[in-house]
């Protein structure tokens, strides 16, 4: 979702990335600030001051959301939970968590710190805007703006509904009386879908109306809320799905193979059209020299294919993305998407044991979603015993 963030600082081991719309958001809540909201209220300042003054509390308004964020993160430290990042971007900011709660309670105290930390900050904003606002107009209208909009953030978090804080609230109230993790997802998507389309049925209102802004950014509101809420559920599927599998579990064990001096034209004949394979293993005497897949081939042309072995064009050992066969399952999915790479061959002690294909992988859960969605596919050596009443 963050791909090209920007790392610029490491706070407690989290890295703090920006993401390029952070920008975009800064810019324009800079030009509104300097050219409509600071102008409206102090109409003695110069030019450049509403400028300065505007940039300036933009960027300390993202300074207040990082602190919002590392609210989360901390707390999350603290319970054990590995937080790799938190990256700023065109919404706000958002903290990346290791792994899931383990208790409702958990759950409760990570959501509810973010919406704490934008209290407090907003009732130390006010406490300044007071003391200022009769000898530095300028601190007093920084301030002023940081705690208005410190206190909307915070209102605006506790929606109960994914994927703000008030939605992870929500869920961590109905896990703890359902006892059911993924019952307790379902509800707080499901109520963070109907906050998605209510944003964008109120930004339809808006626009026809005439206030086109205030529409617009309505309506993309809702199609991030609706978008992530459906997100959280997918996760939430996949994780239960894919729980407790590894990448030896989901792997290829006869993958197909060639040996280097095979022609591009019989791959693309014989294993590709043929039998509808899109990676070949290029080997020999036990040794793994390549891959060739779709893309390399498509690299030649045509009408060189029939005199171009497979080792000219194969994707050589040394640049194949692998994964070990211990690899949680859903982190070799998340791999395949990153990468955006159809195909992983499977490591053990360093030798290839298997092939992981995206294909393949998606046909298993959309299989045991339609079958059972509410049950893991069993690992290969799982045993399945009947009771005997």
């Amino acid at each position: 979702m963050f791909g090209g963030s920007i790392r610029v600082a490491t706070i407690r081991g989290i890295a703090i990335e920006i993401h390029p719309s952070w920008l975009i958001i800064v810019a324009l809540l800079a030009y509104t600030l300097a050219e409509g909201v600071f102008p409206s209220q102090y109409e003695a300042w110069s030019r450049g001051t509403y400028w300065v003054i505007g940039i300036l509390a933009a960027v300390l308004l993202f300074v207040t959301v990082l602190i919002h964020e590392l609210a989360h993160a901390l707390v999350a430290q603290r319970r054990g939970i590995e937080v790799p990042k938190i990256t700023l971007f065109v919404f706000g900011g958002v903290s990346s968590l290791g792994t899931q709660p383990k208790t409702a309670s958990e759950e409760f105290a990570i959501a509810a710190a973010g919406p704490a930390s934008s209290l407090v900050i907003a009732a130390i904003s006010a406490l300044v805007w007071l003391v200022t606002r009769d000898t530095q107009e300028q601190t007093a209208a920084i301030f002023g703006y940081l705690a208005v909009v410190n206190t909307l953030l915070a209102l605006f978090n506790f929606l109960p509904g994914f994927p703000l804080d008030g939605g992870r609230v929500l869920r961590s109230i109905v896990w703890g009386r359902t006892k059911s993790f993924r019952q307790a997802t379902r509800v707080a998507s499901g109520v963070g879908e109907l906050f998605g389309y209510g944003f964008m049925g109120i930004g339809v209102f808006l626009l026809l109306g005439g206030l086109v802004l205030d529409g617009l950014w309505l309506l993309f509101i809702g199609w991030f809320l609706l978008g992530a809420a459906r997100a959280e559920a997918s996760s939430m599927q996949l994780d239960t799905i894919l729980s407790g599998l590894k990448a030896r579990d989901l792997m290829r064990e006869d993958f197909p193979k060639v040996q280097p001096g095979v022609s591009l034209a019989e791959v693309a004949d014989d294993f590709m059209v043929g039998h509808g394979e899109r990676a070949i293993i290029v080997a020999q005497d036990g040794t793994v020299s390549g891959i060739i897949t779709v893309t390399d081939v498509r690299r030649v042309p045509r009408s060189e294919w029939g005199r171009t072995p497979v080792q000219g064009a194969m994707t050589p050992r040394d640049r194949i993305v692998t994964v070990d066969a211990e690899m949680p399952a859903i982190e070799v999915l998340h791999l395949l998407a990153e990468k955006s790479l159809n195909q992983v061959p499977v490591l053990e002690n360093g030798r290839m044991i298997g092939l992981v294909t995206r294909r393949e992988l998606i046909d298993r859960v959309q299989l045991a979603e339609s079958l059972a969605p509410d049950e893991p596919i069993q690992p290969k050596d799982s045993k399945h015993e009947t009771p005997v009443p």
